[in-house]
């Protein structure tokens, strides 16, 4: 019992509400980073809770609990320090890819977005020359 109460999650199992995950929250901060959601990245983040929700889960109502979240929200704090607490370096390299990929959907390469990118790199302590590398694998 104390085994199952104190074992480590994975940091990329499915968690019963989506808009909790860290990884969607960081997604949609960088989407939103430029003052706008456009049609693609908006696409790439319904993937993203498509593929961690249960099927029951409505999209739209994930969506809009991480909008009302963002408003609310003033600081990545809380998410960097899930990340920081419970990934591998693995996991956060994983996790740069997303936001890159993210970054890069709608084909236009916003500054702050990008910027957003290389300060939660290296606040999830990955080198800026990986942080590169991994942009530009996946640009």
């Amino acid at each position: 019992m104390f085994k199952t109460l104190f074992s480590k999650k994975s940091s990329i199992d499915k968690i019963a509400f989506p808009e909790g995950d860290v990884a969607l929250r960081l997604m949609f901060e960088v989407a939103m980073s430029d003052g706008h959601l456009d049609k693609a990245e908006l696409e790439f983040i319904k993937n993203r809770v498509s593929e961690i929700s249960p099927q029951d889960t409505s999209v739209a109502s994930v969506i809009k609990k991480m909008i009302d979240h963002s408003l609310e929200s003033v600081s990545l704090y809380p998410s960097i320090k899930k990340i920081n607490d419970t990934y591998t370096k693995e996991e956060k390299k994983d996790l740069l890819r997303k936001l890159w990929r993210l970054i890069a959907v709608d084909d236009v390469i916003d500054p702050y977005e990008e910027g957003l990118y290389f300060k939660i790199a290296d606040l999830i302590n990955i080198e800026r020359s990986k942080a590169n590398q991994i942009k530009q694998e996946n640009s």
